[in-house]
């Protein structure tokens, strides 16, 4: 027994996997096919068993969907990072740089749509399409005042620390310009995104109620109708209107992922029963092959700045339109994430989940916080690296500071509130201690 090799137990064949090779046999001792494939196919699900044990770390579900809030925050970082931008940093690896085939931006419109219409089924469900509506509305009337009042905020603090993002000071018809914010006509840079998922959200209200009369095939056909007349007649497609200094979320093309992702919210069971036979790692491995091939053909064949190479971007995976091409990436993309975090789920938590949940679980707040670090980052830059251009350690970590900032803010916030509301009751109970001493002493003095 000494002088055997010291192999593994599990890559030994037992007595139960000899008989069964003996007995896939013919009569003349040659081995039948299937059977070599079908005892290929068990060892090697033994052997990937063993390397990775996917029943142990695979997610086994929560009230609310960790996975989403994980890849979201995940995206709240790529957007943090790209917009604080720099000519070279080593997170643009995993974050594109705002230069790869899709951004943060897709991640968040699909999961907004999906999160949409997996929570108002719910709502419809316990509480009736009628209550359903009534949330639809207030969700929608919030991000209205928050779009106007951040796009008003960011353009006045631009013009005022001269950043050169909109028209001078002495360029720019105020009344006009607030006018035209209020009534959702304009935008401006870094608050584009915001209008676009206002206007995704008042147009959820029609499709919630198609969704619940069994009109599903209607509201697809008619979001990607739209998409289609924007790629090949954008000028007939200005729908709800056109919206000045919109120059990226074009409505007609985004709605279609944001709808089709409600779509597949609002049916989830019905979907993840129909896919239920489909094995995960297959769907893993064909996904991944996808995205590996993506970005080999990115860096060795579209990276090079050509007139060929741009027409080839701009005709199949430009984000302005959401061509064809982008959507494959991103359902490809999507589809290897997500799948990745859902068989393993507990080392990616354990690695990342400190800093991607927070992130993922209070989107707004970070989007709202990163539009005031990007702005104090581009004014600090210059003072930071001066005339020369920083290199890409240095510029990795700036953005990370700004990251760590909004992370921290997140983090710190329900301390803060607890804090702040401790001191209010403290201060009301001085208020009231002072206004009942004062009303003792006004009172006249009795003799007994």
């Amino acid at each position: 027994m000494t002088g055997l090799p010291q192999t593994s137990v599990w890559l030994l064949p037992s007595h139960r996997t000899e008989r069964t090779m003996t007995s896939v046999r013919n009569p003349k001792g040659e081995s039948s096919v299937s059977g070599l494939m079908h005892q290929g196919r068990t060892r090697l699900r033994l052997i990937i068993s063993q390397v990775w044990p996917t029943t142990a770390w695979r997610y086994r579900g929560d009230k609310r969907d960790l996975r989403l809030d994980l890849l979201r925050g995940f995206a709240v970082i790529a957007m943090v990072a790209d917009h604080i931008g720099g000519e070279r940093s080593w997170l643009y690896a995993i974050t594109g740089g705002d230069a790869f085939f899709i951004s943060a931006a897709e991640v968040f419109v699909f999961i907004s749509g999906l999160l949409m219409g997996i929570i108002y089924a719910g709502v419809v469900a316990r509480q009736g399409l009628g209550a359903a509506l009534m949330k639809s509305l207030q969700r929608a009337w919030t991000l209205y005042l928050m779009t106007i009042s951040l796009t008003l905020t960011l353009m006045a603090l631009s013009t005022q620390v001269g950043l050169g993002w909109g028209p001078g000071a002495t360029d720019t018809n105020w009344f006009d310009f607030i006018v035209s914010v209020l009534t959702l006509h304009r935008t401006f840079y870094l608050t584009d995104i915001l209008l676009l998922y206002t206007l995704l959200v008042l147009a959820a209200i029609p499709v919630l109620v198609l969704l619940v009369h069994a009109g599903t095939t209607y509201v697809l056909a008619g979001s990607w109708g739209l998409w289609m007349l924007w790629q090949l007649a954008p000028q007939h497609a200005q729908f709800p209107w056109s919206i000045t200094d919109n120059s990226v979320f074009n409505f007609p093309a985004w709605q279609a992922l944001f709808v089709t992702a409600m779509a597949m919210g609002y049916h989830r069971q019905r979907l993840e029963q129909h896919v239920a036979w489909v094995s995960r790692r297959v769907v893993l491995g064909v996904a991944g092959a996808f995205v590996a091939t993506v970005i080999a053909v990115h860096v060795a064949f579209l990276l090079p700045s050509s007139i060929s190479h741009g027409i080839v971007i701009e005709q199949l995976f430009s984000k302005l339109d959401l061509r064809v091409g982008r959507l494959l990436v991103f359902a490809g993309f999507f589809t290897f994430a997500f799948v990745l975090v859902t068989v393993a789920w507990v080392p990616i938590r354990r690695a990342l989940g400190w800093l991607l949940l927070p992130l993922g679980q209070d989107a707004l707040s970070a989007y709202i916080l990163h539009l005031f670090v990007v702005v104090l980052a581009m004014k600090v830059r210059p003072l930071v690296f001066e005339t020369t251009l920083a290199t890409p350690t240095e510029n990795t970590l700036f953005q990370l500071t700004g990251i760590t900032f909004i992370w921290a803010a997140i983090r710190l916030r329900p301390m803060a509130l607890m804090q702040l509301r401790a001191w209010l009751a403290r201060a009301t109970a001085l208020l009231a201690a002072g206004r009942a001493y004062l009303y003792l002493l006004g009172q006249p003095s009795r003799d007994l």
